[in-house]
């Protein structure tokens, strides 16, 4: 039986039916959290985001966030608690709001809305190999981890092990689909904001994303699948629609998806 530390390696069926939540969810259900962003963690300038944050206990830890996520890791921990001690014991906050860009990215992290959180295990960081964490492409996490993914797929949670750009296993934020339900049970701003569709458009990132450059690719593209939706296949999708009789506005629709074959 593996310890919390121990590495193990990833394992299968992860983020069943989930994806990470999409640029354009989050700036249509809770807006940009500020006006500017950089590598630094900043404060939430947008007073209707602002009125959601709180700092609260959860079990282990104190942490700020978003409301809604904030209570739902506190349920998700709970249940970590009673099914796995030996692992609740040992885990810790790497923190949770943090109004940044993603790491290389000129995009803001989920993070900057409160919605995810970085949880180590003993000062176990996986994802960035620090203190006897994993590496970025291994195809191995914490067990620790991977003994709570379940709990927090059940809560409607992302794990970060399954990023299509590097492996961050110690990264869980609220999932779009959670997004979109928690925006309909009137649990954010305002249930009457226009939730734009489940669209992929520049900025980003993700499966989903990687497996529409792979689509790409396929048709003679010529393009990387590193996952992120950049100018380069934003050009490249806008080509792709000219060439097949669809509005070239850079966005992948239903209607693009199915003449990609992922509908």
């Amino acid at each position: 039986m593996p310890t919390p530390k121990d590495i193990i390696a990833i394992p299968t069926g992860i983020n069943a039916g989930l994806s990470s939540a999409k640029r354009s969810t989050m700036l249509s259900v809770l807006g940009m959290p500020r006006s500017t962003f950089d590598d630094k963690c900043r404060s939430v300038e947008n007073p209707d985001i602002k009125a959601l944050i709180v700092t609260e206990d959860v079990g282990p830890f104190r942490v700020t966030g978003l409301k809604p996520a904030v209570e739902s890791l506190r349920r998700v921990l709970a249940k970590v608690k009673e099914e796995h001690p030996e692992v609740y014991d040992l885990i810790g906050s790497s923190g949770m709001l943090c109004v940044r860009l993603i790491a290389g990215s000129k995009n803001p992290s989920n993070h900057s809305w409160g919605t995810a959180i970085d949880i180590n295990i003993k000062g176990a960081l996986d994802g960035i190999n620090v203190g006897g964490g994993t590496g970025k492409n291994d195809d191995r996490t914490l067990a620790g981890l991977a003994a709570m993914a379940p709990l927090f797929h059940d809560e409607g949670w992302f794990w970060g092990v399954g990023f299509s750009t590097f492996e961050d296993g110690m990264h869980f934020e609220v999932a779009d689909q959670t997004i979109r339900k928690w925006h309909d049970d009137g649990l954010l701003i305002d249930k009457n904001r226009k939730l734009e569709p489940e669209n992929l458009s520049i900025g980003d990132v993700g499966g989903e994303v990687k497996r529409v450059q792979q689509a790409l690719i396929a048709r003679g593209f010529d393009l990387i699948d590193d996952g992120e939706f950049g100018p380069t296949t934003q050009g490249h999708i806008i080509e792709f629609q000219v060439k097949n009789g669809l509005k070239p506005d850079g966005i992948v629709g239903p209607k693009t998806k199915a003449a990609l074959g992922l509908a």
